[in-house]
């Protein structure tokens, strides 16, 4: 069973856990028990369904509704319905703000798109002091790896010609960022290093992904455990540096 048979098995999957017997959704189950990320959206969907179904219970049923159902005789008041109409919008609205805002929150914690633009963006916008200014490779690694972040990466081949500065550490919803600052001729350049990135999304593992961030184009690759952004390259240059022979060399 794959991840994504998992997830859609446990979307459908009864939130009381009528359906966790099944064999199928028992499976699913156990591979959310391995996986974190796909445990994320399984509670993600839970919480979801457990808003929704207590925002419906809170609905009242109006006392007299019976009454206007069956035949009779009895003039049915305009204000009952409209009453009822408000009630079940009110409802309605509340469980489409949760929806909503629960939708935001998984945006904002599960996008690779907009996590690499927010990165991007605040990197160069913000302050470009180097947290350790070295030319050597090996020390920063030392000091990435003694600060808790990525120090074990792979260096592209393309790059292994430009000049080091240093490097720089980044925070995101608890999981700390590796910046390697290089200098390739006059260009700038900034990698950045990621492990277990907490993302559904990543581009396909050997294969980069482009995209315009600000006036900053990004190539996006991941390798591993290990997702890479580098930018300070044009889609061309870039093409050209680790296109080889047909096949990218993104690996060292």
């Amino acid at each position: 069973m794959t991840r994504d048979e998992a997830r859609q098995l446990l979307e459908a999957a009864r939130s009381n856990g009528r359906d966790d017997t099944d064999p199928l959704v028992a499976e699913a189950l156990r591979m959310a028990a391995q996986d974190p990320e796909l445990a994320r959206q399984f509670e993600s969907q839970r919480a979801f369904d457990a808003t929704m179904a207590a925002a419906m219970h809170s609905i009242l049923v109006p006392a007299d509704l019976r009454q206007s159902l069956v035949p009779s005789p009895k003039i049915v008041k305009p204000h009952f319905w409209q009453d009822w109409r408000a009630a079940v919008a009110a409802a309605a609205a509340v469980v489409l703000l949760v929806a909503g805002g629960i939708y935001l929150v998984n945006q904002h914690t599960s996008g690779f798109s907009d996590f690499r633009k927010q990165l991007v963006m605040e990197n160069w916008a913000g302050d470009p002091h180097l947290d350790l200014e070295t030319d050597d490779l090996s020390k920063i690694r030392a000091w990435l790896t003694k600060e808790g972040a990525a120090g074990d990466f792979t260096m592209p081949t393309a790059l292994v010609s430009a000049r080091l500065q240093g490097a720089r550490i980044f925070e995101y919803d608890g999981h700390k960022i590796s910046l390697v600052c290089l200098a390739d001729g006059g260009r700038h350049l900034h990698l950045f290093v990621m492990d277990q990135a907490p993302f559904s999304d990543l581009p396909p593992a050997g294969t980069p992904d482009f995209e315009k961030c600000g006036v900053w184009k990004t190539a996006a690759w991941h390798l591993g455990t290990k997702t890479y952004i580098l930018t300070g390259l044009s889609y061309q240059h870039f093409v050209s540096r680790f296109r080889k022979g047909g096949r990218w060399a993104i690996s060292g």
